[in-house]
C-alpha cells in the first residue's frame, strides 16, 4: 500500500485469486480516492490488466507511479520476470519501462527527491538469492545501477524496500539471516551515520514468524505499513507507529567495537550492547592496525611484530616478538566472513591501511612505498612510490581526494592525488608519525620532534608548524569542536592545540603513556 503526497489518494496490490498463487491469479494494481474522509470504492488502474502488476510507489513529486510488471518490454513479445515501469499519474501517462531493468527479476522501486531509483533485484553478479540497489539520476534518465554495500546486501537475500525521501533511512525485507524471525522473511532497518550506513538491524517489535515485507511510510511520516504474509494463509496489511518503531531500533543498536589482537593474532568482534565478544577472525601473527570502515569492511594488516604473551599486568614494554606475515585481509563487519585475503611478498611489513572506494592502500614499512589493491578481490594493482624512509601511517582527505602516508624516518608526510595519480613530499620535522585529515587540511605529529605539522593537501605547503608542545606527540583527535588533540606518549600528557591559532589551548596529565586518542 502506498499513498500519493497528499494521502488522498492510495494504490495498493491484490491478487485476482488466492495469495501466492502467481500464475493462476494475476497481481493487479488499484487505486483510491478520500474525499471528506471517506473512500470510494476500488478501482482497477487503467495499465493493469492480464499481466501481473505489483509494487507500486509513488514518486516524491507525485508525478509518477513506478510498479513492477510482468508484460512483455515490447508489443507482442514474451512475458518477463519482472521489469521496472513508470506511469504519468498527472496526465493519464505515458506508461514506459525503464531501461535500467535486467534479465532477472526486479523489486520494489522506490523514488527519491534527487531522482535516484533504489530497487531490488536478483540479477546476475549480485552478492545473494536477491541484493538491493540505487541508480542515480542522470538527466531525465538514471544512471547504471550500483549494488548497496555490505550494511545490507549479504550472501542470503534482500528484497522489498523502503527509502526516505532524503535517503537517509531504509527499511527492507531479508530472507534466511539467522537473526530472522521468519526464514522467508523480516523487516530491517538502517540509517545514515554521518557519510556510511548503519549495519541492519531487525525491526524486532514487527517481526513475527510469519513473513513481512513491503514496508511503506505514509506520507505523514507517523505511520509504517506493511504486508503480513502468514504460512498457508492470506496476506494482510498491517501497521505499525513509525516514531516509536524508530526510537527502539536506534535505542537497541550498538555497532560492534573492532579490537585487532597482536599477541593472539586475531581480530575480536565485541557487542557493546552486551559487553560480550561475538566472534574472532584468525590474521596471522602480530596483526597491527584496522582500516577506516568503508561499506560495511575493514582491512587489518599482519604487521608480524608483537608483544610476547604474558600473564603478569604490564608495569614496562614487556619484550617483543617478531614472525613474517605480509597478509592483508578484507572482513565483513557484519556478518565476520573474510572476503579476501592475500600475502603481499612485495610488502613484507604492512602496516597501515586505508579503503578508498574501489581501491585499498596498504603502506610498506620496510620498503618506501604503499602497495594498491583492488577492494573487491584484494587484487594487487600496483605500487605508490612514497620517495621517503619509513613510510607509517595513513589518511585520506575526501574534498581533494588526497592519500598522506607519513614518514617516520625520513620526517615528512607524501601527499598522492588520487585525481590526478599524481604525489608530493612535504619535509616536516623529525619522526612524522600520527597523522589526521581535519577540516580540509592534514595534521601531521612529529614524534621525535615534538611538533605537530598542518599541511595543505591541495600545494602541498605547510600551513603551520607548532614549536615543540610535549615529548613524542604520536596520534592526533579530532570531533569539530576547534580543538585538536594529540597523545603525547613521553610526556604522559594529552594537549589540544587551536585549529585557528595553532596555540596550546588545554593540557591533561595522565597517569600513564597514551598511545592513541579517538574523539
Amino acid at each position: 500500500l502506498t499513498f500519493a503526497p497528499d494521502s488522498n489518494t492510495a494504490f495498493w496490490v491484490a491478487w485476482d485469486g488466492a495469495w501466492g498463487s502467481k500464475h493462476d491469479s494475476p497481481q493487479h494494481i488499484y487505486t483510491a480516492t478520500r474525499e471528506q474522509g471517506t473512500w470510494s470504492e476500488p478501482v482497477l488502474m487503467p495499465f493493469s490488466g492480464p499481466h501481473s502488476d505489483s509494487d507500486p510507489f509513488v514518486s516524491p513529486d507525485g508525478q509518477w507511479l513506478y510498479f513492477v510488471s510482468e508484460r512483455p518490454s515490447t508489443e507482442g513479445g514474451a512475458s518477463t520476470q519482472g521489469d521496472i515501469w513508470r506511469y504519468g499519474l498527472q496526465q493519464g501517462g505515458p506508461l514506459e519501462r525503464l531501461p535500467l531493468s535486467s534479465d532477472g527479476t526486479e523489486y520494489s522501486p522506490v523514488a527519491t527527491l534527487s531522482g535516484a531509483l533504489y530497487f531490488a533485484s536478483d540479477r546476475p553478479g549480485g552478492k545473494g538469492r536477491g541484493d538491493l540497489y540505487r541508480a542515480a539520476a542522470v538527466n531525465d534518465g538514471f544512471a547504471e545501477p550500483t549494488a548497496l554495500g555490505s550494511a545490507f546486501n549479504l550472501a542470503t537475500g534482500e528484497w522489498n524496500l523502503w527509502v526516505s525521501a532524503d535517503e537517509s533511512e531504509i527499511v527492507f525485507e531479508a530472507s534466511s539471516r539467522g537473526t530472522n524471525v521468519a526464514v522467508p522473511g523480516d523487516l530491517y532497518y538502517s540509517w545514515k551515520a554521518g557519510a556510511d550506513w548503519t549495519a541492519a538491524i531487525s525491526l524486532e517489535n514487527v517481526n513475527t514468524a510469519h513473513s513481512e515485507l513491503m514496508a511503506r511510510l505514509d506520507p505523514d511520516g507517523s505511520t509504517l505499513r506493511f504486508t503480513r504474509a502468514p504460512i498457508g494463509g492470506n496476506a494482510s496489511i498491517e501497521q505499525a507507529p513509525w516514531g516509536q518503531l524508530r526510537v527502539e531500533a536506534r535505542a537497541n543498536f550498538a555497532p560492534p567495537l573492532l579490537v585487532a589482537n597482536r599477541s593472539s593474532h586475531e581480530v575480536t568482534w565485541v557487542d557493546l550492547a552486551k559487553g560480550q565478544v561475538v566472534e574472532r577472525v584468525d590474521t596471522g601473527h602480530g596483526p597491527h592496525l584496522l582500516s577506516n570502515v568503508s561499506s560495511g569492511r575493514i582491512v587489518v594488516s599482519g604487521f608480524g611484530e608483537f608483544p610476547q604473551p604474558h600473564l603478569e599486568p604490564v608495569r614496562k614494554r614487556p619484550p617483543f616478538m617478531a614472525s613474517h606475515n605480509s597478509r592483508v585481509m578484507m572482513i565483513d563487519v557484519s556478518d565476520y566472513s573474510v572476503v579476501w585475503d592475500v600475502t603481499l611478498e612485495a610488502c613484507p611489513t604492512p602496516h597501515a591501511s586505508w579503503i578508498v572506494d574501489e581501491l585499498t592502500f596498504v603502506t610498506c614499512e620496510s620498503r618506501k612505498g604503499i602497495v594498491k589493491l583492488a577492494s573487491q578481490t584484494g587484487e594487487m594493482l600496483g605500487t605508490l612510490d612514497t620517495q621517503q624512509l619509513g613510510s607509517h601511517v595513513l589518511s585520506f582527505e575526501p574534498a581533494s581526494r588526497t592519500l598522506a602516508a607519513s614518514n617516520t624516518v625520513s620526517g615528512s608526510v607524501t601527499l598522492f592525488d588520487l585525481n590526478e595519480d599524481s604525489s608530493k613530499v612535504v619535509k616536516l620535522d623529525k619522526g612524522s608519525e600520527g597523522a589526521l585529515a581535519v577540516d580540509n587540511t592534514l595534521w601531521i605529529a612529529n614524534a621525535l620532534a615534538g611538533t605537530v605539522s598542518v599541511v595543505d593537501p591541495v600545494t602541498a605547503s605547510v600551513l603551520a608548524q607548532t614549536s615543540p608542545i610535549c615529548q613524542f606527540p604520536i596520534s592526533v583527535g579530532y570531533q569539530g569542536t576547534g580543538k585538536v588533540w594529540i597523545a603525547c606518549f613521553a610526556s604522559s600528557e594529552l594537549v589540544s592545540i587551536n585549529t585557528e591559532t595553532y596555540e596550546v589551548s588545554e593540557r591533561i596529565s595522565l597517569a600513564d603513556q597514551p598511545l592513541h586518542v579517538l574523539l
